[in-house]
Formats: structure tokens, sequence, C-alpha cells
């Protein structure tokens, strides 16, 4: 039996677009696979990375300089530094001025590394902005940099506004 109504294909949803925080969610997972499979191959992982960097930039912090440094909190930081010491690129030394503390310094190991992780940084920055012009570029980073305030923002709570003079 055939009716008088025409069977009408249905109509398919317009496909929706990712949402901004996914397709940044999905770029960050992927970025952090390329950095992980090239420190690996010097010796260092992506979770020591912050770290090495901190002390690049200053040598001889205490644990808590670099746990407020890096963001991470004190139990995994005191872990962190426990596997860099085993791996060889740290060595913690008591503070002279507070004994209760220890300050954590370079390796002749980690100080070799400097030139090549950053290297390495330099080229997943270039090979990831293929095709991007220097204009673009630079507008990703001031969005990127936006967002992430944004974000800390809605973690941390707004930072408090400069006194008015």
């Amino acid at each position: 039996m055939h009716s008088d109504r025409e069977i009408q294909p249905r109509a398919t949803a317009p496909r929706e677009e990712p949402l901004v925080c996914a397709v940044v969610n999905h770029a960050a997972r992927l970025l952090s696979q390329a950095i992980t499979a090239r420190l690996a191959a010097l010796g260092v992982s992506l979770g020591q990375l912050p770290t090495l960097l901190a002390l690049y930039e200053q040598d001889g912090l205490t644990q808590s300089d670099l746990a407020r440094r890096t963001g991470v909190e004190q139990p995994t930081m005191a872990l962190n530094l426990r596997r860099m010491e085993r791996d060889g690129l740290i060595t913690r030394t008591p503070d002279p001025s507070d004994a209760r503390r220890a300050l954590v310094t370079l390796t002749l190991r980690a100080n070799e590394l400097r030139d090549p992780v950053q290297e390495l940084r330099a080229g997943i920055d270039a090979e990831s902005l293929t095709g991007f012009t220097p204009a673009e570029h630079a507008r990703l980073r001031d969005f990127l940099d936006r967002m992430t305030a944004n974000l800390d923002a809605m973690v941390n709570g707004p930072a408090s506004a400069p006194p008015v003079s």
C-alpha cells in the first residue's frame, strides 16, 4: 500500500561547532604528548619540566619557592624533587640561613640539558604554529593569555584590584 504522503528524508541537524574549551583541551593534550615524547629522549619527564625551568631562571630555590613558582602543591613538589634527585637532575643542601630548609640546585647534568630543553620547547612551538603568520601567532598568544587569566580568576578568585590613589 502506498500512501499519498511522500516520505521525506529526515533533515539532519546542523553539526555543532566544538566548544572553544574542548578545542583548547584537545590541543593541550596533543602538545603534552609531543613534549613528553621529546623530553623522554633527554631523560626528563614532563612533570619535571616546570621545576627545571624555574631553576634555570634562578638556581638554589627552596621547595616552597619552587612549589609557588610552578603552581604545584607541596606534596607533589616533594615527590617531584625526590624523582629529580634520583634522576641526577638536582641536589638538595641545607639552607645556611635556616637549617630546616633545603636549597635545591641543578646538577651538572641538568645544566647540560638547558640548551637542548630550550631548543626542544622552541621547536615544538614552531612546529605547532606552522602556517601561522607572526601576527596570528601574537594574536593567539594574546587570546590564550586572556583565557588563562579568566580561568585563573574562576579557580583562584578575581585578582585584587590595584589600590586607588
